[in-house]
């Protein structure tokens, strides 16, 4: 065995933050995103070297706002909302109005969550 063979390889993780998180909020449900680095497409799995787990939210609903996203920030799918309202022909009131609108209608579709990203 080389010296280099020897070198720790970086993959494994402490489970201290996720563990923490799961303790604190045992009934939230876990979603898990793994980034585009996350698997080259050479094998069916690949370990991560990125972990990070946090407490958030997720829009649990499907949506033609922008359905090649999942949503987990408020802000980032009310700027998506008025990207796709932006052709309107209207005051800058109205569309606030309908922006705030839109937003109100997807409220009860924000589910609290742990969230799990990886990636490499």
């Amino acid at each position: 065995m080389t010296n280099d063979e020897r070198r720790p390889t970086g993959l494994l993780h402490s489970a201290d933050e996720l563990r923490q998180l799961i303790r604190e909020n045992p009934t939230l449900p876990l979603i898990v995103f793994a980034g585009e680095e996350a698997n080259s497409g050479d094998y069916s799995y690949m370990s991560c070297s990125y972990v990070k787990a946090y407490k958030g939210e997720y829009l649990d609903c499907s949506q033609s706002v922008n359905d090649c996203m999942c949503f987990t920030d408020r802000d980032e799918f009310e700027e998506a909302v008025a990207d796709s309202l932006a052709d309107r022909n209207c005051t800058d009131e109205e569309f606030d109005a309908l922006v705030k609108k839109e937003m109100a209608e997807y409220d009860p579709y924000w589910k609290p969550c742990i969230i799990l990203n990886v990636d490499n």
